[in-house]
């Protein structure tokens, strides 16, 4: 299993567009072929952008129908159908065997998506799917370890002394503890406690920093 998180924009697709004339961050939490419920938020915090939003939405050629479900000050809920000559990003994403974690999150003309490949060879798939049919993709996150927690590579003590040193403050910037204070709390010496903190780091420096991107997509 595969996690990507990939930014996607295009040229001529509604939501990009839009996203890039005004500043608004679109929220997409349920999609249903060609329709989509989700809500948009002004960046500036102003109700004249989310009316201007309201405003090119309508006047898109590519969308058939649109309408406001519920308002708040900072946020209008929307439902969108659209109609495409080609194949939207979403469906380019299920067409090559991928699935997309909602919500998809579009800004400043960026659709960003964090995605689910079953396997190497379904994620070379979609990326040839997305590079052949939009303008820019662009890869910010690769993982092939996408379900592992921290207990799933640390050891109970390890896990244990991470999270107490978090809790207490110790990689604050300045620290609010000692290894001592908090090899104490363990009933362990500093020593002791020093060199679990450091083989937890280093797991978790190794977990991120080789695994993501791993082998420059050659997933070695």
């Amino acid at each position: 299993m595969i996690r990507s998180k990939i930014a996607i924009s295009t040229n001529h697709y509604y939501s990009c567009e839009v996203s890039k004339k005004i500043p608004v961050r679109i929220s997409v939490l349920a999609v249903n072929g060609p329709e989509g419920l989700g809500f948009v938020e002004a960046l500036d915090r102003k109700k004249e952008t989310l009316d201007e939003f309201v405003k090119l939405m309508k006047k898109s050629d590519q969308i058939i129908e649109f309408s406001i479900t519920h308002k708040t000050p900072l946020r209008y809920w929307n439902k969108v159908k659209h109609s495409l000559d080609y194949p939207s990003i979403h469906d380019s994403i299920l067409e090559s065997g991928s699935m997309t974690i909602l919500p998809i999150t579009i800004e400043n003309g960026i659709q960003y998506h964090n995605i689910l490949s079953p396997s190497a060879d379904s994620f070379r798939k979609l990326l040839a799917y997305l590079q052949e049919r939009f303008t820019d993709v662009n890869i910010r996150a690769l993982s092939s370890k996408p379900t592992e927690t921290l207990q799933d590579f640390l050891t109970d003590k390890q896990y244990e002394t991470l999270m107490l040193a978090h809790r207490k403050g110790y990689y604050e910037i300045p620290r609010k503890c000692t290894l001592e204070e908090i090899g104490e709390e363990l009933g362990v010496k500093r020593v002791a406690c020093q060199e679990r903190m450091r083989r937890a780091e280093r797991k978790i420096i190794d977990y991120y920093v080789k695994d993501s991107l791993f082998s420059e997509y050659g997933f070695q």
